[in-house]
């Protein structure tokens, strides 16, 4: 089946035009699209052999862009299993790029940022305990683990 004229590989081409997307994210697209099974398995084993698809390399640079962006490695691998990456790449992934060490001072960094918005200026100031939860709060949203949460918070006093 064509939708609009295009055939399955072209819808595919572009879709990447405007980004790098999972295995699962373009199956789940072209499917919407109405095309049927045969045609999307082909479609893929043609990305996938020119490696215009290519899991590992997008979970590579998702788990940079999103260090960068503050969040947590909690919420890094659930934002990659979302869009169908396997859990072995994105070990591999959090392996290779995602540091410890790293995520204490961007979970110290978004509980400083979480207090600017908060409206308090001096983190010498004695937080309360709802205030700590609070940041607590936003830094788990952000998806990062306990340990650093409440490290970030301690380093704040």
């Amino acid at each position: 089946m064509q939708t609009k004229g295009k055939s399955c590989r072209e819808e595919a081409l572009c879709r990447l035009e405007y980004g790098d997307r999972t295995e699962k994210e373009m199956v789940r697209r072209l499917t919407q699209k109405g095309y049927d099974e045969r045609e999307i398995a082909e479609t893929m084993a043609f990305l996938v052999e020119l490696q215009f698809i290519d899991d590992r390399r997008y979970s590579m640079k998702f788990v940079e862009t999103a260090m960068e962006k503050g969040r947590g490695p909690q919420r890094i691998r659930y934002e990659l299993k979302e869009k169908g990456v396997s859990s072995a790449l994105i070990e591999e992934a959090m392996e290779a790029l995602y540091d410890r060490d790293a995520e204490k001072e961007m979970a110290l960094q978004a509980a400083e940022k979480a207090l600017r918005t908060m409206g308090i200026e001096a983190p010498a100031e004695r937080l309360s305990e709802r205030d700590k939860a609070k940041i607590a709060r936003r830094l788990a949203s952000a998806g990062f683990s306990a340990s650093a949460t409440y490290g970030a918070i301690s380093r704040l006093k």
